[in-house]
């Protein structure tokens, strides 16, 4: 098949849509897809280069219209990825979906006052009308987007996927060792790593077991993250790294007894996932995608708080024998989560997307619109 991706988020940024479509798209390629990237991030994003060699073409464009003048005539299917904010994607995949390639979109974002609903920002380009077939991460994704589509529009579930191999075994801490807390983010506004530190102090406060924090990324809110760390006189007992690379963050995760997911809007959890897979108990909010992959006393505790949050990882920390037996059944039981599932998942909405009754509609609706001018 000749697939093409459209995504406003691809390496060299990092970040959870730059690694699900670049994983992917490089997978698809490996088993014999014609596989193309098109976006908007430049060859160096986030401090970081890319050098785009391998299985998968990758076209960078920084304007629309050099994206609108392509041809895509002689691909099968285009499969877009849209996030909060799809300036460049969503407009082209309007376009390009009415010039009759089968068309998948998929949000990867769950949205609020932080930025425009879906029905908005897709109205606005034209592609919440455009004849695509919808998708979401996650059920939570999935639910939120068709509030915003025409009703009875359906949206399928397109999960992300990790590869993440098990720790060889279970940390047995000492009484006097610490408990080590881990967190995987972007330390930025949107993923809450302030209200993780309150959460954290919380712990102790509840607690009287030596814990740490490790904070395992990098991002605009770092130096306030840390001032406040101080302010609160934890410097000894949490720590930033920065960014760092896939191998040394599963090394982080597997020296862990804990992982704690401070964002709300959460579509999905991919980091989340990674640490659940390591072997790590997960604690996180409630009415994320998490919920797809954490079954509350199993996998870990989804909250409805940040202070439901505090009391439950407490409860981990206070008590080796429930940490364990979480940490124990992640280690040794594999999730659905995986690629081979998510492969197949894709090959299902790519099929249903190239049907005849499907393409039979986008023609419907391309030839309405041009009875109508549009």
């Amino acid at each position: 098949m000749k697939v093409l991706h459209l995504t406003d988020h691809y390496p060299p940024a990092m970040g959870g849509i730059e690694t699900h479509v670049a994983a992917l798209a490089h997978r698809q390629a490996l088993r014999g897809d014609d596989v193309t990237v098109v976006t908007s991030t430049p060859e160096w994003a986030d401090g970081r280069g890319s050098i785009d060699v391998g299985p998968v073409t990758v076209k960078r464009m920084h304007n629309r219209r050099a994206a609108l003048d392509l041809d895509v005539g002689g691909y099968d299917l285009v499969h877009v990825h849209i996030s909060v904010v799809a300036p460049f994607s969503a407009p082209v995949a309007a376009a390009w979906s009415r010039r009759g390639v089968p068309t998948v979109v998929t949000a990867h974002s769950l949205w609020n006052g932080l930025g425009p609903l879906p029905s908005m920002a897709a109205a606005v380009a034209g592609l919440r009308s455009a004849p695509v077939r919808w998708t979401a991460v996650s059920q939570v994704a999935a639910e939120q987007l068709a509030r915003g589509l025409p009703a009875g529009t359906p949206v399928s579930v397109l999960p992300n996927a990790v590869s993440v191999p098990p720790r060889a075994e279970t940390p047995l801490r000492r009484a006097a060792e610490p408990v080590r807390i881990v967190s995987t983010m972007r330390v930025a506004r949107r993923k809450r790593p302030l209200p993780l530190l309150r959460v954290f102090d919380q712990v102790r406060r509840i607690v009287e077991v030596p814990t740490t924090l490790t904070v395992v990324g990098d991002g605009p809110l770092r130096a306030r993250f840390e001032r406040e760390a101080s302010r609160r006189g934890l410097d000894d007992l949490v720590t930033v790294t920065g960014r760092v690379d896939p191998p040394q963050v599963q090394e982080l995760l597997a020296e862990s007894d804990l992982y704690v997911a401070p964002a709300v809007l959460e579509s999905f959890g991919l980091a989340a996932l990674e640490a659940r897979c390591v072997g790590l108990p997960v604690v996180g909010r409630a009415g994320t995608g998490m919920r797809d992959f954490i079954d509350e006393g199993v996998e870990g505790m989804l909250c409805p708080s940040d202070s439901a949050v505090a009391e439950r990882v407490a409860d981990l920390v206070a008590d080796p024998a429930l940490r364990f037996r979480v940490a124990e059944h992640n280690r040794t039981t594999a999730t659905s989560m995986t690629w081979a599932h998510a492969m197949l998942r894709h090959d299902d909405v790519y099929a249903a997307a190239r049907t005849p009754l499907a393409a039979t509609a986008r023609g419907r609706t391309a030839r309405g619109r041009t009875a109508l001018g549009g």
